[in-house]
């Protein structure tokens, strides 16, 4: 009988030598892996950055911030991992190398900004494993050799329990859409993503510091919406919102909140901005009138109505295919003076 049900995983048409991933892996051996964020694990599931916001330790993804994603010094003493990431064309934004010991288990959680929609896919290439290890997506057990690539969809509930005697280790990459790795797809696959709504990377469009300046206001983000610009924090002190202020940064355009510089944004259309460190499903537009700035809209595409449970890894309610929300601008600047009006 046919089924309707969509794959949870597929493999992707490449493979690598699972000898040199091995090696590259012991010349890290001795650099200290990082708790990796979430409450469905005790700590054991550390992991090691390859690829993050502006080259640092970090591991934690699609997290807004003021710099690009760029190679860590990991990388660049692991030329094979570094051969990999060149060899998949499309834009990465974090990569790491994850552990999972004997007897560890990451219990069951989503992460709701990976799907085709949010425009962020997550893929890995298995490096040390054993059939031991239960690895679950959307209930179905999936084995993934070392040397293969893979898709899976991890804004299904996943889990994994090492019941191995060896250390479980992953490299997890994170990469933006564009048309290399949809090539990389089933075509009939991509078709039916294509229909659903595809969020693709988009190249910035350069721009002056002065332009930019026409751009300046203050406005209020509701505590809705706190859990997509604000990471760190207890979720439980965003829930009344902020209000948060565009300014010209060293050329950059920049979003301040409680009056420090929190995340750049990147011109991508005449009025529209993505947020540095983010997917391309989330967007800023910018409406004018009499020269300065009347509203913001933010565009939100594939993502939960409850994004405080979802940052936490919990499905609480609907994924909505596409949100468009207001948010009020409470203060207007002149570009040319920079006083407030």
């Amino acid at each position: 009988m046919h089924s309707s049900r969509e794959p949870v995983a597929i493999r992707l048409p490449k493979t690598y030598d699972a000898e040199q991933l091995v090696r590259n892996l012991q010349i890290l051996r001795e650099v200290e892996a990082t708790p990796q964020p979430g409450p469905y694990h005790k700590g054991e599931w550390k992991g090691i950055a390859l690829h993050s916001t502006g080259g640092k330790d970090s591991v934690f993804p699609s997290a807004p911030g003021l710099d690009s994603f760029r190679e860590t010094e990991n990388l660049r003493r692991t030329p094979y991992f570094r051969w990999i990431l060149d060899d998949l064309k499309c834009p990465k934004e974090v990569v790491r190398i994850l552990f999972l010991p004997p007897g560890g288990h990451i219990k069951d959680h989503f992460d709701f900004h990976t799907s085709f929609q949010f425009g962020l896919l997550r893929l890995h290439i298995p490096i040390i494993t054993h059939p031991d290890v239960e690895f679950v997506i959307d209930g179905e057990r999936v084995e993934w050799k070392p040397g293969e690539l893979w898709y899976g969809d991890f804004s299904k509930v996943h889990s994994v329990k090492n019941n191995s005697p060896v250390v479980r280790a992953h490299m997890v990459i994170d990469v933006q859409i564009n048309e290399f790795l949809l090539r990389l797809f089933p075509e009939d696959f991509v078709a039916r993503r294509r229909r659903e709504g595809i969020s693709m990377t988009r190249e910035s469009v350069a721009a002056s510091a002065t332009e930019l300046r026409r751009f300046a206001c203050d406005f209020r983000i509701p505590g809705e919406f706190m859990p997509m610009f604000v990471i760190g924090k207890p979720l439980s002190t965003l829930t009344r919102g902020t209000t948060a202020a565009v300014r010209v940064i060293d050329g950059k355009l920049t979003v301040l909140i409680d009056q420090e510089p929190a995340f750049r944004l990147e011109r991508i259309s005449e009025d529209t901005f993505s947020i540095a460190g983010l997917p391309p499903g989330i967007s800023l537009r910018f409406l004018e009138e009499n020269h300065s700035v009347r509203e913001i809209i933010l565009d939100l595409k594939g993502v939960p109505k409850d994004l405080y449970s979802a940052r936490l890894g919990t499905l609480v309610g609907p994924f909505i295919r596409q949100r468009q929300v207001s948010l009020p601008v409470l203060t207007k600047v002149l570009p040319a003076s920079g006083e407030m009006v």
